[in-house]
């Protein structure tokens, strides 16, 4: 039986943040980001019943499928290839890159037929922010940061390049829309920038992206006390890289707990994720 797939708008994309997210800050994330990040969509349909979706959005030079899902009851049809093959068609000369279950062999064997590989996994950590005493154990270090308010504007140069760098392509959309939704800080040494970090209302770190690794650490110790600070946090999540030990060992002495995350695949190198910290799987 043939699916129809078509091209979506920010109601759909509402409606399917709706039936699976259960959080109101990944519904956040999937549907306000829509416009504000310039996504785009395609759904599967089944008798004008939506029973899929892709969501995707360009970076300077990189496409990222940030989303693709496919009802369970109508997998095994060949809708997530279809689906995939809308989200990526047209991306040209862009490098491609998406998250997936890593315990799902179809997803892995479906992004690797189009020359995606695992690149790295994502580790989920969360738990209660260690006491302000503690806090200043974890960041106390050699480095001393200036620290001021990021801007999206005032700040794009250095963001871009701490992202290509890390990330492995400047995102000057995410930015914009990341500075409505979070507080940035922007953390330099003799006046030049050498990280930047995000904290959200509701107990999100993240992006963080640092111009050496000896920097991480510290600085993660300060999103976790600013967190508390501006936003009365008590408790905190981030999406830590597998291979990101920095941010891993200062997060598992702040007392958070790992659980299991998406894998990011890509068809070349994924940045420097060693000194780097995600958001989430839907902004990674």
């Amino acid at each position: 039986m043939s699916r129809a797939i078509e091209p979506a708008g920010l109601d759909e994309v509402r409606a399917y943040a709706i039936r699976r997210f259960p959080d109101t800050f990944s519904r956040g994330l999937y549907a306000d980001g829509f416009e504000a990040m310039e996504c785009r969509a395609w759904v599967a349909r089944d008798e004008g019943t939506a029973i899929g979706i892709a969501l995707a959005r360009d970076l300077e030079t990189e496409r990222f499928v940030a989303d693709l899902y496919v009802e369970p009851s109508f997998r095994g049809e060949g809708i997530g290839r279809r689906l995939l093959d809308a989200a990526i068609g047209d991306a040209q000369d862009r490098s491609l890159a998406a998250t997936c279950d890593p315990g799902d062999p179809a997803a892995i064997a479906l992004l690797a037929k189009r020359g995606l590989a695992i690149r790295e996994t994502i580790l989920r950590l969360s738990g209660e922010i260690p006491k302000d005493d503690d806090l200043l154990a974890l960041a106390a270090g050699d480095y001393r940061f200036g620290i001021e308010r990021l801007d999206p504007a005032i700040h794009a140069f250095a963001l871009a390049q701490l992202d290509r760098e890390t990330r492995g392509s400047a995102r000057e959309s995410e930015h914009r829309f990341l500075a409505t939704v979070a507080s940035g800080i922007v953390f330099s040494i003799d006046d030049e920038a050498v990280g930047y970090a995000y904290l959200s209302p509701s107990g999100q770190i993240g992006p963080v992206a640092v111009a050496s690794g000896a920097y991480l650490a510290q600085i993660f110790a300060y999103a976790m006390a600013a967190l508390r600070r501006e936003h009365g946090a008590s408790w905190c999540t981030a999406a830590v890289p597998a291979g990101n030990l920095r941010a891993l060992r200062t997060a598992l002495r702040a007392g958070l707990r790992i659980q299991a995350g998406p894998a990011l695949a890509s068809d070349g190198p994924a940045g420097e994720l060693a000194r780097y910290v995600a958001l989430d799987a839907l902004l990674f």
